[in-house]
């Protein structure tokens, strides 16, 4: 793996949505899915352990919510690019987003829209 490949973990509860986003991650040049997580607790868990670069982000999610889940993730590696992927956004998790400074995709999106997201995430973390 060099050292122009985002690795990225997948968080959501959905197995189909892991796998569907996972299949489409892997026919981007540069993007590589190093691992997955269904609950709060786990991504942080799986972020600890592979320290990927991007992490894409569920928000209603079992165990820890997954704006608890980016603090979490945040503190143990500052410079991690997060996209908070969800199927819905009122505008609380809108606010919250913006504070953290992490883009809100919905799930509705297409795959471009999430890899842009993650690349410029990661190019605001990395400065």
């Amino acid at each position: 793996m060099t050292g122009d490949v985002i690795s990225v973990v997948i968080a959501d509860d959905e197995p189909d949505v892991r796998l569907l986003l996972r299949l489409q991650l892997e026919t981007v040049d540069g993007v590589e899915v190093v691992g997955e997580a269904a609950d709060g607790v786990e991504v942080i868990e799986v972020c600890r352990k592979l320290r990927p670069r991007a992490v894409v982000m569920d928000l209603l999610m079992p165990k820890m919510l997954g704006i608890h889940a980016i603090e979490e993730i945040r503190r143990d590696i500052p410079n991690i690019a997060v996209v908070a992927y969800t199927a819905t956004a009122g505008e609380f998790v809108r606010q919250e987003m913006e504070r953290l400074e992490v883009p809100l995709l919905l799930k509705s999106g297409d795959i471009r829209a999430l890899v842009d997201a993650i690349r410029s995430s990661l190019a605001r973390v990395v400065e």
